[in-house]
């Protein structure tokens, strides 16, 4: 995942927001990809998700996520939702009079396809297509940012890096959070990766003292060892679930400004464990006990769920996750 990365957020409330969807999603992929059989596979799609958004749900959200490896498209509702999402996903199955062709489209169409829905609560779906051959590793991870309303950078990042784990909250919005918070990324990708979390965040909090400055995690997912490393300072939330949900422990300050004590703090890992890292423009009251059977979807799934439900709209949000693949 090191290299550029290119995120939006788009609403759809009209049939003319699917075609503005699509229309952006494919100038965005002819940036990265002359494949004509990729590119005619990704506009399908993106045009049967964004209808979906339109006629099932009466509305909802598209999120767009591309980096070096891959292109990850989810389409985010609080429509009716589903009871029977395999029934659903039948071609010959239709809850508007259409040809029910759509998700069965999207599913076979993708190179990787989830899909998560509540009666009541609404639909999630997820497309996700390889640009370039995928890491192996036994860990997935995805995130969602998306910027405080009405600005168009975000002024957080975040990044993976092997099995290491950045989010940072660049301190206020706009355009000095983004540079500051931006730079923090990049760094992040450069450093050794075995060099130990103390000393990163240390040399993080010294090559940010140019800019604003802002919260920072790192996290370090450790399978061998059964354990997870957490270093932070600030209000970035980093939670492990296995089940329970537990907390990880934070320093106090303002990297680039002014920190505290610097320490890593370790916890238990196992195979079932998830681990959540999101800025404070999410709040903290989630639980994945709530949501039956969320836990064992595809991160981007689990992020966007959190992001749709617990985001505030005064501020940047950020939602990573991590699990095993």
């Amino acid at each position: 995942m090191i290299g550029q990365v290119t995120q939006f957020a788009h609403a759809v409330t009209h049939e003319a927001h699917a075609d503005a969807v699509r229309r952006l999603v494919v100038r965005h992929l002819g940036q990265v990809s002359k494949d004509e059989a990729l590119i005619g596979r990704i506009t399908v799609v993106v045009q049967e998700m964004a209808r979906n958004l339109v006629l099932h749900a009466k509305g909802g959200e598209f999120l767009y996520y591309q980096d070096d490896e891959r292109m990850q498209l989810l389409a985010v509702d609080r429509g009716p939702g589903m009871t029977d999402v395999a029934r659903c996903l039948a071609d010959s199955y239709s809850t508007s009079g259409t040809m029910g062709a759509g998700l069965g489209a999207i599913s076979r169409l993708s190179d990787q396809f989830d899909i998560y829905s509540q009666p009541g609560q609404g639909t999630l779906v997820l497309a996700q297509f390889q640009l370039r051959p995928a890491t192996p590793g036994q860990l997935i991870s995805a995130g969602i940012c998306t910027p405080y309303p009405g600005e168009e950078l975000a002024g957080d990042a975040w990044a993976i890096n092997g099995n290491r784990v950045l989010v940072c909250d660049g301190l206020g919005h706009g355009h000095a959070a983004h540079a500051a918070s931006s730079k923090a990324r990049e760094l992040f990708l450069e450093y050794d990766l075995n060099l130990p979390l103390e000393n990163l965040l240390e040399r993080l909090h010294r090559a940010l003292t140019s800019t604003r400055g802002g919260a920072l995690a790192l996290a370090e997912v450790l399978p061998e060892q059964a354990q997870v490393r957490f270093c932070g300072m600030g209000n970035i939330a980093g939670v492990l679930h296995d089940g329970r949900s537990r907390s990880m422990v934070s320093g106090n300050g303002t990297v680039g400004y002014r920190i505290g004590r610097i320490q890593s703090f370790s916890y238990p890992w196992s195979p079932s464990t998830t681990m959540i890292l999101a800025s404070d423009g999410i709040s903290t009251r989630y639980d994945l006990a709530t949501y039956p059977g969320l836990a064992g979807r595809h991160p981007a799934v689990i992020a966007a769920v959190i992001h749709r439900d617990f985001r505030r709209h005064n501020d940047d949000a950020t939602v990573v996750v991590m699990k095993h693949a």
